[in-house]
C-alpha cells in the first residue's frame, strides 16, 4: 500500500512538472491591490502571451476581490458586489495590458482561456494512462477468475460490463478531483472561482465517461484475446508428440 501511494505521488509530481512546462500562471508580481506589475521582459505579442497575461490579470482580480470584498472579510456586502468589483478590477488590468502592447482591449478579453490545449493535455494525459493501466490489471484478474475455457464467456463478460460502468463513474469523479488539484497548483491560488468551468471535466463530462467506458471494454477484450492466444499456444505445445531418439547400431553390431 505504501509503495502504491509513493507511485501515485511520483505520478502527481511528474504531472505538475509537466503542467508548469505547459503553462503555469506567473508567480512574480502577485498582489491583492489590483495593480498590474511591470514585466521584466515583455514577450512578443502572440496569442499565447496575451492569454498568459489575461489569465494572470484574472487571478489578480480574484485575489483583490477575495481580500477586499470576500465572504470572510468585514467588507463583504453580497455576491453581486463581490463579482462586480472583481470584474471592475479585471477590466482595469486588461486595459493596462492592452495599453502596454498597444492593442485593443477586446483582444485581451478574447484571449482569456484560449491557451488550453497543452494545459488540458498535461493535466489529463497522465491520469488517462494510469486509468488504462488499472483497467488492464483488473481485466486480467477477472479473466483469470472466470476463464472462458472453463466457465464460459457469460460470467467474465458480466463482471467486465459491471466493472466498466463502476470504473467509468470512478474515472470521472476522481479525474475531476485530479484536474482541480493540478489546476490549483498551476494558477497558484486555492480559490478557483468560475475558472473550474474551463476544465475539460466540466466541459465534456459525458464524452469522458463514454471514453472511459469504451476504454475499459476494449482493454478487457484485448486482454482476453492475448490470454486465449497464450493458452492456445501452450495447449498446442503440450499436444505435440515426443519422439525418443533411437541409437543406430555401429559397424561392430552389424558384423555380429
Amino acid at each position: 500500500m505504501v509503495i502504491r501511494v509513493q507511485r501515485f505521488r511520483r505520478l502527481l509530481l511528474a504531472t505538475l512538472v509537466f503542467l508548469c512546462a505547459a503553462g503555469c500562471v506567473r508567480r512574480e508580481g502577485r498582489n491583492s491591490d489590483c495593480k498590474w506589475p511591470p514585466e521584466r521582459a515583455a514577450g512578443p505579442a502572440t496569442t499565447r502571451h496575451f492569454s498568459e497575461d489575461a489569465e494572470f490579470a484574472e487571478d489578480l482580480a480574484i485575489r483583490y476581490s477575495d481580500v477586499h470584498h470576500g465572504l470572510r472579510t468585514p467588507y463583504y456586502v453580497s455576491g453581486e458586489d463581490y463579482a462586480s468589483n472583481r470584474d471592475r478590477c479585471m477590466a482595469r488590468l486588461f486595459g493596462e495590458i492592452a495599453k502596454q502592447h498597444n492593442v485593443p482591449i477586446e483582444r485581451v478579453y478574447g484571449s482569456l482561456g484560449q491557451n488550453r490545449a497543452y494545459i488540458d493535455l498535461a493535466i489529463n494525459l497522465p491520469f488517462a494512462l494510469l486509468y488504462g493501466l488499472v483497467a488492464a490489471v483488473v481485466a486480467r484478474a477477472i479473466w483469470r477468475r472466470y476463464p472462458p475455457a472453463e466457465s464460459g464467456w457469460l460470467p467474465g463478460a458480466t463482471m467486465i460490463l459491471f466493472l466498466s460502468l463502476a470504473f467509468s463513474v470512478a474515472f470521472v469523479m476522481v479525474g475531476d478531483i485530479w484536474a482541480r488539484i493540478a489546476e490549483t497548483y498551476r494558477v497558484g491560488n486555492d480559490h478557483m472561482s468560475y475558472r473550474a468551468d474551463r476544465l475539460l471535466w466540466a466541459r465534456h463530462l459525458t464524452a469522458l465517461f463514454s471514453a472511459a467506458f469504451a476504454t475499459f471494454l476494449l482493454t478487457a477484450a484485448e486482454v482476453a484475446r492475448r490470454m486465449l492466444g497464450k493458452d492456445s499456444r501452450l495447449e498446442t505445445r503440450s499436444m505435440r508428440p515426443t519422439f525418443k531418439k533411437v541409437e543406430r547400431p555401429g559397424r561392430a553390431g552389424l558384423n555380429l
